[in-house]
């Protein structure tokens, strides 16, 4: 049964038969309920990696166990191209075997008595067990070929990852789901990771669906987002326009990072250790990075790591003071939560009330937004 004859069962107006070239389409039109939550989708994924950013309990992994088959849906309907997998109006449920998924978990969940060449070997179809060359290129873009005699405890946990999506893709699936598969690692592993993903994303004709909390990862890999809230799309787009728009301020609320920005490169000077970045006529100095002149490099700063001054030249060792001025005022809680406007761009910044009586803060008052070097996070792109 065709994805087509679902929609005209259903009276859907969206063409579940529209399979791009290399770009397969997967429409999510469904209801699932769980207890008091209800996770309500009704979306069409076109690009090769699609995010799905939100907190805990917004509805990630149920859409994850959805689309894998692990779990059905209420009613609607769920289809990959031009195949069904799932269809209430028609009785269709196809078994998670047969929809061919591959499953990369926040933990990895690697057999522990199965060294790393078994753990792959269990992912494989049977028919290519016995075919090394299978998982050559695989072996090759993950850098796992010395770690194929270990056992799981003898791994660091970015190298458990890093079976863990080999193993996913020994078995050759038609998509990738990933369910925050960096969640349990530092920063720094974090940022050893995320370069292997994209060379699988380049590597692989396979599309990805990544769901995540961290904006950082949403940036660094989707070509496409969707922010979920309390089971339901409030807005998707492109990652950097989404992510670094006005609207997208309950982001915030979702990772604890209230500033993203995304800045175009005015100067990188090696021997100096610093790049520049243009915010309108004025500069916001990070660490040395190699990069293109004109290059947009988005950037994440928390609201509380920007320091509020009414003069300019402060004699600290922070290399950012950007003119400003105060366009909102809020109290929120113990803190007062100031919208600065730079150049176009807007900063949040959370001080505490005493510090805006001290200073006297009002609406439409210039001021001077401090910010040290290593508070400003770049986001990979």
């Amino acid at each position: 049964m065709t994805a087509a004859a679902a929609a005209d069962s259903t009276g859907a107006a969206a063409d579940l038969n529209d399979v791009m070239a290399n770009n397969i389409k997967i429409s999510l039109n469904f209801r699932k309920r769980l207890g008091s939550f209800a996770l309500n989708l009704n979306c069409t994924l076109e690009k090769k990696v699609t995010a799905f950013l939100g907190a805990s309990g917004s509805g990630k992994s149920t859409l994850l166990s959805c689309l894998s088959g692990t779990l059905s849906p209420d009613e609607g309907a769920i289809a990959f191209g031009d195949e069904l997998l799932y269809a209430s109006a028609l009785g269709i449920d196809m078994p998670p075997e047969k929809r061919r998924f591959g499953y990369v978990f926040q933990e990895g969940y690697l057999f522990p008595h199965l060294t790393v060449a078994q753990n792959i070997r269990y992912g494989q179809p049977r028919y290519r067990r016995k075919t090394p060359e299978s998982t050559a290129q695989v072996l090759d873009i993950l850098e796992i070929s010395a770690l194929l005699q270990r056992y799981p405890k003898q791994l660091s946990g970015g190298e458990r990852q890093r079976v863990a999506i080999a193993r996913a893709l020994a078995m050759e699936p038609q998509m990738l789901l990933m369910d925050e598969p960096l969640a349990s690692l530092d920063s720094e592993l974090k940022n050893r990771i995320i370069p292997y993903l994209h060379h699988v994303k380049d590597a692989f004709d396979v599309p990805i669906l990544y769901v995540t909390h961290a904006i950082s990862e949403a940036m660094a890999l989707a070509d496409e987002a969707f922010l979920l809230s309390n089971g339901e799309i409030t807005a998707s787009g492109e990652p950097h326009q989404l992510l670094t728009a006005p609207s997208a301020m309950p982001i915030a609320q979702l990772t604890g990072v209230e500033n993203i920005l995304s800045l175009p490169v005015a100067e990188s000077d090696k021997s100096r250790g610093v790049t520049e970045l243009e915010i309108g006529s004025q500069y916001l100095v990070i660490p040395y990075i190699a990069a293109n002149i004109g290059k947009a490099i988005p950037t994440a700063i928390r609201a509380e790591d920007i320091i509020i001054s009414l003069e300019p030249n402060l004699p600290i060792s922070a290399r950012n003071i950007l003119k400003g001025a105060i366009d909102e005022l809020d109290a929120v809680g113990e803190r007062t939560m100031l919208s600065i406007l730079v150049e176009g761009h807007r900063l949040s910044v959370k001080i505490t009330h005493e510090a805006r009586e001290q200073l006297q803060l009002r609406k439409g008052m210039e001021v001077y937004c401090v910010i040290k070097a290593n508070a400003i996070n770049l986001l990979w792109n």
